[in-house]
């Protein structure tokens, strides 16, 4: 992180681990009003595709619920594509290789999760890795 002030702070601020296993590339949620995911809940998905394109997402412990501690997502763009389906594009990191490799795997199967800020219930679908970079 050297010769970037902010990206030192976060990068501190997140606990990012000096050497990290990096995946980007985009991925799929869909968004319910409840935990039965059998309703669309179209105005919490516009409201976390505004967030994410205004403000972006910084996720500190990212779904430490399926992975464990020390992932760390970042969400920067979103589009709703369809009626029940938004597309983020993200780059997560993690000191441990296997996060990744569990990520990236078309295979891992996400937990239905409620967020609590646009009162929405998330089906994550599988990450599209389009590249994936180890420490230097």
């Amino acid at each position: 992180m050297s010769g970037s002030p902010l990206l030192a702070s976060v990068a501190e601020q997140i606990a990012l681990p000096a050497r990290t296993w990096t995946a980007s590339g985009t991925h799929t949620a869909k968004g319910y009003t409840s935990a039965t995911a059998e309703v669309t809940s179209v105005e919490g998905m516009r409201a976390d595709c505004d967030n994410v394109n205004l403000n972006k997402k910084l996720a500190a412990d990212f779904r430490g619920d399926v992975f464990g501690a020390g992932m760390k997502g970042f969400f920067y763009r979103c589009e709703n594509v369809g009626a029940d389906t938004n597309e983020y594009w993200f780059t997560v990191s993690s000191a441990d290789q296997g996060q990744i490799d569990q990520l990236c795997d078309p295979t891992t199967v996400y937990p239905i999760v409620r967020d609590v800020q646009h009162d929405t219930y998330w089906v994550d679908e599988p990450f599209a890795c389009a590249s994936r970079v180890g420490p230097s």
